[in-house]
């Protein structure tokens, strides 16, 4: 007999026995592999609802054109150089950037607003969610589209709505008012509280008064629609309309240092998208013609000015040289006066030509621009050399001084003379056939396809959304579950073996289902319902394996627990009860659970004396054993409710009660409560010679498993082993403990096979007939027990 009243202690609890031990990938894996029908209805769910969009959203197109900005060619400036001033300036090389932001201007895109008359919004009233879809599908050559359903109001495709003119007071802007169609090209105009203003038909310029100081007026210029339907027309501020254009607008280089701009704006109208873009870069080319064009019209004026100063300035300087020779005669220029003289006269030409340009500067930027800085730094640093220059001339000769000094001066005044000569002439080419340093290389054209959205892009991104979403909740519910993945683990973790892992019945959740007052349903159990069933097969294994450890020449009192309720141990006691009753085995089932048993319910029987009326002294065995001939076995139910459940099993003759059913059956199955829930398990286990612990997959942990554990060794009981049940069928360990028979191995293939099965029907009614006289002499044993209790 295998006995477990000896049991050893255990050592004092260690975190490192229960900690987590790491995963692999394959684990990873296999938590994917079973959790792939909530991966599939994620990616299921995220599909449906981008298909759902890709139907409904209403398509957004894109035009664009091509704009290359050309370096200056030097024809907006004047040749004012020299190697004091060899840097380029702002206006020689335009860069990208610079351009970028003037596309994006209020001076550009408005012009464009006012051209195009884009502060008045107009769109067709569609029916909701799906009325601009089934629009979109109608084809435009095939008319205008009839109303669905009879709703006449609404637009189902095929509307146009073209308006020339359209103004409200100041207090209706931003409101929107409902223009309706009639017959004939007719129209109904009405307010924003569906007041009516006006009727009209198209080409004609409506006044209605709106009780505002200003009326509103409106004018259409097309309109097709079948009569009664709605439009929506709205009147925005030009900062509203410029604002919302800029942001469907947007201007980027094509790659970088190409000077090659594209020029892109989004919307729902194809061909007002290919007019707008073409509006802004026409008029952003023309600007920029017209503030070159400007640019050396001033520079033109300044130039012309100055002629007439600079020519009288060299006339007088003519004069004074001649007057001077005249006087005193040739005077020869020693070699070291010749090269002074040239210095002096580059250096107060190039002064000149910086003053010049800081004069031109002056009448466009702040004396506070870089430029405007960079040039007075250059004019000092030019007076500071000259000033050196003057002092070296002093030192020579008088004579020498003054023709060197006359002679400066005429060849300073004939240079600048001659380039501001050159210079008016450029400015006079540059003004009259400017071209601007921008060109429209290509553009923009009515867009044939929608921009967005994308079918594949949104598919891919959904696809990929759904599998990581349908990933990422199969890991949070692995996380928040209470379990050790596996087996092998727990065994190693608790210490205890792992007798059998019962897989997931589907029969069983239905028969569960069934259970309680009022439900109708077939008395047994899965073993008596489906004998086939997966999880009958794992409790077979478990039987062998009883079998096979204990002596079966003796009877055993066998007590499943769990560490707490809702864990499957009735259903382990009571199906176990019944395949050992299926292999010529006398069992019966103890419902010890005086609390919430529900044994009774499970067999369909009436509520009767049971346990607790047997301790108490109520009721006698022969009263509370129930035999069920459908299943084959005999049960105590738990019995009349008591408030001290633990109180009887010490003070009732349980331990004599026990003794004396072991006399007559092979096995006694005791369907004890939790041990964690009340300390009635650990009261049965003393008398048990086998326990063992169920545990339901996914709501335990190792812990939890070695508390129990505990519990029973604290009062000298050792249990033998623990059942996982209702293993999963998506389980990455379930194919380990799946195997059954399929329903097609069952079916006929030949005369053979019937014939089998006859025989197995005879063999089963000679089964039935033996249970019947076996339960006869049940009867018989519980009424010696009655009888010499009363001799007793």
């Amino acid at each position: 007999m295998y006995s477990q009243n000896e049991a050893t202690l255990l050592p004092p609890l260690s975190p490192s026995r229960i900690e987590e031990h790491g995963v692999s990938i394959r684990d990873y894996v296999d938590l994917l592999i079973e959790g792939r029908k909530t991966i599939l209805l994620a990616l299921v769910s995220v599909l449906l609802v981008t298909s759902v969009y890709l139907v409904l959203a209403p398509r957004t197109y894109k035009a664009d054109a091509l704009l290359r900005i050309d370096k200056n060619k030097a024809l907006l400036a004047a040749n004012l150089r020299s190697e004091a001033n060899k840097s380029p300036s702002e206006a020689e090389n335009p860069r990208a950037q610079r351009e970028v932001e003037i596309l994006r201007s209020r001076s550009v895109l408005g012009k464009v607003v006012e051209n195009l008359n884009l502060t008045v919004e107009t769109s067709p009233q569609y029916f909701p969610l799906i009325g601009e879809t089934l629009a979109r599908k109608h084809d435009a050559h095939d008319g205008i589209a009839g109303a669905w359903w009879g709703f006449g109001s609404w637009a189902w495709g095929g509307e146009k709505l073209k308006v020339a003119t359209f103004t409200v007071p100041d207090r209706y802007l931003d409101k929107e008012f409902t223009l309706i169609a009639l017959e004939e090209g007719r129209f109904r105009l009405q307010g924003p509280k569906d007041q009516l203003l006006a009727e009209g038909s198209i080409g004609q310029s409506l006044s209605a008064d709106i009780g505002e100081s200003e009326p509103v007026t409106v004018k259409l210029t097309e309109l097709e629609a079948r009569p009664g339907t709605h439009f929506e027309l709205k009147r925005n501020t030009s900062l509203a309309a410029i604002e919302t254009l800029q942001k469907a607008f947007s201007v980027k280089e094509v790659s970088k240092d190409t000077d090659i701009l594209s020029v892109e704006l989004k919307g729902r109208d194809p061909e007002q998208l290919a007019k707008s873009v073409n509006d802004i870069a026409t008029i952003y080319v023309n600007a920029t013609v017209n503030w070159e064009s400007a640019e050396a019209g001033q520079k033109l004026a300044f130039l012309e000015s100055q002629l007439p100063i600079v020519k009288e300035r060299l006339e007088k300087a003519e004069q004074g040289l001649s007057a001077y020779r005249q006087k005193h005669g040739a005077v020869d220029i020693s070699a070291e006066a010749e090269i002074l003289l040239k210095q002096a006269a580059e250096m107060e030409t190039l002064g000149i030509q910086l003053k010049q340009k800081y004069d031109e500067q002056s009448q466009r930027l702040e004396s506070a621009h870089p430029d405007m800085i960079a040039t007075n730094s250059q004019i000092k640093h030019v007076n500071g050399k000259l000033a050196a220059l003057n002092k070296r001339i002093k030192d020579l000769p008088r004579t020498q001084q003054s023709v060197v000094s006359l002679s400066r001066d005429v060849q300073v005044n004939t240079e600048l003379y001659t380039s501001l000569l050159n210079s008016a002439q450029e400015q006079r080419i540059a003004a009259a056939g400017s071209l601007g340093n921008s060109r429209i290389v290509d553009f923009a054209v009515t867009p044939e396809k929608p921009y967005w959205p994308k079918p594949s892009l949104l598919l891919a991104i959904a696809s990929l959304l759904g599998l990581s979403a349908g990933s990422a909740l199969v890991f949070l519910r692995h996380s928040l579950q209470r379990h050790d993945n596996y087996p092998a683990m727990l065994e190693y973790q608790v210490g205890l073996p792992l007798y059998a892992a019962i897989p997931h019945s589907k029969k069983q959740h239905k028969l569960g289902r069934l259970l309680g007052p009022g439900k109708e349903r077939q008395p047994g159990i899965l073993v008596s319902q489906d004998p086939l069933d997966i999880s009958v097969e794992s409790l077979r294994s478990l039987r062998t394996t009883l079998e096979a450890t204990m002596a079966s020449n003796v009877s055993k009192v066998i007590m499943i627990s769990s560490p707490a309720p809702g864990m499957g141990k009735s259903f382990v006691s009571t199906n176990l009860s019944a395949l050992l009753a299926s292999i010529k085995k006398r069992v019966l089932v103890i419902d010890a659970d005086m609390r919430n048993g529900r044994l009774h319910e499970t067999f369909s029987i009436d509520k009767q004396p049971g346990l607790s009326d047997l301790l108490a002294g109520t009721a006698t065995l022969g009263e509370v054993i129930v035999s069920l001939p459908e299943v084959g076995i005999d049960l105590i139910p738990k019995g009349s409710m008591v408030l001290n459940p633990a109180e009887l099993l010490v003070l009732g003759e349980l331990a004599e009660t026990l003794e004396q059913l072991k006399d007559f059956y092979n096995h006694i199955v005791i369907d004890s409560p939790p041990i964690l829930g009340a300390t009635d398990a650990a009261i049965l286990g003393k008398q048990a010679d086998a326990t063992f612990l169920v545990v339901k997959e996914g709501r335990y942990t190792a812990h939890e498993l070695e508390v129990s554990f505990r519990r029973f060794q604290q009062v000298g009981v050792k249990p033998n082993g623990f059942i996982i049940n209702d293993m999963k069928e998506g389980s990455s360990y379930y194919p380990y403990y799946g195997y059954a028979y399929q329903s097609s191995d069952l079916e006929p293939k030949s005369e053979s096979v019937l014939k089998a099965g006859y025989d197995a029907l005879g063999g089963l009614f000679a089964k039935r007939q033996q249970r019947e006289r076996d339960y006869l002499s049940v009867e018989a044993f519980i009424d010696d027990i009655d009888d010499n209790k009363m001799q007793v």
